[in-house]
């Protein structure tokens, strides 16, 4: 196998998760294994996607899972350093919405027009 896809550290108040490579249907059983490590209870979970080379449908199903597990876990989650391929295939795919899922009672849905989903 190649280079390292997710790579996670654990700080004391949070948890930083970077991505390198594609978040495709290939890698999408490695990355959900990954990503479920990071979501530690009590730790907020920063995901940095600068190094993501590319994303499909799967990909973006992901990033909906991660913020599932959040709000489920009772935990903060935010997506930082989207890249413009990302934003525009989730733009493409339909992601963007003025209202959260069933479970985003508190209004933090990573797809929000309004939030503040990316921190450059």
């Amino acid at each position: 196998m190649g280079a390292q896809l997710v790579k996670i550290t654990k700080k004391k108040d949070r948890t930083l998760v970077a991505v390198q490579g594609a978040m495709t249907v290939a890698n999408a059983a490695e990355l959900k294994e990954r990503f479920l490590e990071a979501f530690a209870p009590g730790r907020d979970v920063e995901l940095s996607l600068a190094g993501v080379t590319e994303i499909d449908a799967t990909g973006l199903q992901l990033l909906c899972s991660c913020h599932r597990t959040s709000v489920e876990r009772g935990t903060g989650f935010k997506m930082k350093q989207e890249s413009e391929s990302l934003v525009e295939v989730a733009r493409t795919a339909g992601m963007y919405r003025l209202k959260g899922c069933v479970v985003d009672a508190e209004g933090t849905c990573i797809w929000l027009e309004q939030n503040e989903r990316v921190t450059r």
